[in-house]
């Protein structure tokens, strides 16, 4: 009877031999090494975590990732393991990389991949990696540079974020830590700064962040071209990253790290060249020329929000010749780029004159360099309109509805702040009443683009400098009662973070603004005009930041000064 028992239990414990395995693909992505040990590799790069927490030695991978062509000629490149992810789903539509193959190798968006070295789409392995990546595609790419969208940069950005490791981690981080932001959109507090102690950074964001500076300092590609065009997009990643987070002082170090890099680039490489004309550029030559322009915009913009900002080599672009006063401009690129280094010019003058005013200087006024710069924007206006008129060819749709109406907007601010420059001409806006009417309407015309640019009024957020300064400027300098409190219900419409600046803030201190300069009037009531606000009375210029309280309640601490009197004041707002 114990020889049956026995002879019954060793056929139940080999029972599993009998059962046929399910058959499964095998899998060839995994690193060499974990393919010699027959073990699951997790796929990470450069080296499988796998093998480091074994303290083994990992040795690369080897294989190219599956390419699929789809009857339109283009490759979807994919990975199996990701791909079916249990669980996983996405809301956004696959990535597809258009491709075609001429004889001498692949080209992709204008890029030659035998130029750019080995590349391969880097594999997903996570489902938190895969919807990082498609919202970075489809949500965070979209608002990098809206108000001077180029389509061929937004196609070079993702695929190298698709291709090469450090790119691939800064672009993850960035989405991470932007979705984050977009999520708390029902906060009281529009994009709350994360540098407040109740706001804790994404340890995920911050781990793809450091991994990104990880790989730069490791990185073995190519030459040094490749290195330092690959080192600005990530540093152009880091910058939209740092202002996002709210870290303004490490964004501004990034900036001038990508200036510097810059300014290192072979100049014969750039010369010669028009960079309004992407087509005629391949290889890293075009990755350097657009990256390098987006970081030089930024640098230019910076004037817009820190005062002691100078931008690289702001005397000789100023001084850069524009087409004949008769001609037109090529594009809106190149009519954006011109307004950008004029405006970067005039409120270079004006911050200079804040300084000198709160040192208690008399700012020296160069009335030659005035009127040549004024001259310089009566010239891009005929050259601007000359360009519409003519008919000009350039992208229709929402990006032009946004763009022509904000050029004019930015144009005419700009020209007033550069009229009333010099102390003591606060009275002096008064005389542009009818071109913040105009300006005012322009606003209304680009806020209403922008919401249909956006899809919605949910919160956005961008590293450029678009109109929100434009509204605050107008709310704090034009005195007429009715029309600067038109500009409130705008800023309101959508909150919007440019930079810095964040909508809802500005309406903020606009309505303080008002409140002050208008409370020595008709017993604290509305004034009825402007020019019942006194010169003694108006406020001259003003600063901010935001501060958690001690009941961890948001507030912004403001100072500012009065028009024609030593000191400053200080207020704060609860939010």
């Amino acid at each position: 009877m114990d020889e049956i028992d026995n002879k019954n239990t060793k056929t139940t414990n080999q029972a599993w031999r009998r059962k046929p395995r399910n058959f499964a693909p095998k899998s060839k992505l995994g690193c060499k090494t974990c393919k010699i040990r027959r073990v699951k590799c997790d796929l990470s790069r450069p080296s499988c975590l796998k093998c480091q927490s074994t303290g083994r030695t990992c040795d690369g991978y080897c294989e190219a990732p599956l390419a699929l062509e789809t009857d339109n000629g283009s490759r979807h490149y994919h990975n199996d393991k990701a791909n079916k992810i249990e669980g996983y789903e996405s809301n956004y539509p696959p990535t597809t990389i258009n491709a075609y193959q001429p004889e001498l190798g692949y080209t992709t968006h204008g890029l030659n991949l035998q130029n750019l070295g080995a590349f391969m789409i880097l594999p997903v392995t996570e489902p938190a990696q895969a919807e990082a990546m498609c919202f970075f595609e489809y949500i965070s790419i979209k608002h990098l540079n809206e108000y001077n969208p180029c389509e061929s940069w937004r196609e070079t950005l993702m695929f190298l974020s698709q291709t090469m490791p450090s790119v691939r981690h800064a672009a993850i981080a960035l989405a991470l830590i932007h979705q984050d932001q977009l999520d708390r959109h029902s906060s009281h507090l529009v994009f709350p700064p994360h540098h407040l102690q109740d706001w804790p950074p994404d340890k995920a964001a911050l781990f793809h962040y450091n991994r990104a500076i990880q790989l730069l300092l490791n990185q073995e590609i190519g030459d040094s071209t490749e290195k330092t065009a690959i080192t600005m997009l990530v540093c152009y990643l880091f910058i939209c990253f740092e202002k996002l987070m709210g870290n303004y002082i490490q964004a501004s170090k990034h900036l001038r790290g990508g200036v510097e890099l810059s300014r290192d680039i072979d100049k014969a490489m750039l010369s010669n060249t028009n960079v309004y004309e992407d087509a005629k550029l391949t290889g890293f030559r075009k990755l350097i020329c657009q990256v390098t322009r987006e970081i030089r915009r930024l640098d230019m913009q910076a004037v817009m929000y820190v005062v002691e900002w100078s931008p690289d080599d702001m005397q000789e672009k100023l001084m850069s010749q524009l087409p004949s006063f008769d001609s037109a401009f090529q594009s809106l690129d190149q009519a954006a780029d011109h307004l950008q280094i004029l405006t970067a010019g005039i409120m270079t003058l004006r911050n200079m004159e804040q300084l000198m005013f709160s040192a208690y200087e008399t700012p020296p006024l160069s009335w030659s360099f005035m009127d040549t710069v004024l001259e310089k924007m009566e010239t891009w206006s005929s050259l601007f309109e000359n360009m519409l008129q003519q008919g000009r060819p350039y992208d229709i749709g929402t990006e032009t509805d946004l763009r022509i109406p904000l050029l004019r907007l930015q144009h005419t601010i700009a020209r007033i702040l550069l009229c009333t420059y010099g102390s003591g001409r606060e009275m002096d806006f008064d005389n542009f009443l009818p071109q913040f009417q105009q300006a005012v309407a322009l606003a209304g015309d680009v806020a209403t683009a922008h919401e249909r640019y956006s899809g919605s009024l949910k919160p956005t957020f961008t590293p450029e400098i678009g109109f929100i300064p434009v509204l605050y400027i107008i709310g704090v300098k034009c005195r007429d009662p009715v029309l600067r409190r038109q500009v409130l219900p705008i800023l309101r419409r959508q909150p919007i973070r440019e930079a810095v600046w964040d909508s809802i803030s500005a309406a903020m201190i606009v309505e303080r603004v008002i409140e002050i300069e208008e409370s020595g009037s008709m017993e604290g009531r509305m004034a009825q005009s402007r020019e019942q606000i006194a010169a003694w009375q108006r406020v001259e210029n003003v600063s901010w930041k935001h501060v958690l309280s001690e009941k961890s309640a948001y507030k912004l601490d403001v100072r500012y000064t009065f028009c024609g009197r030593k000191g400053t004041y200080m207020d704060t707002i609860m939010i």
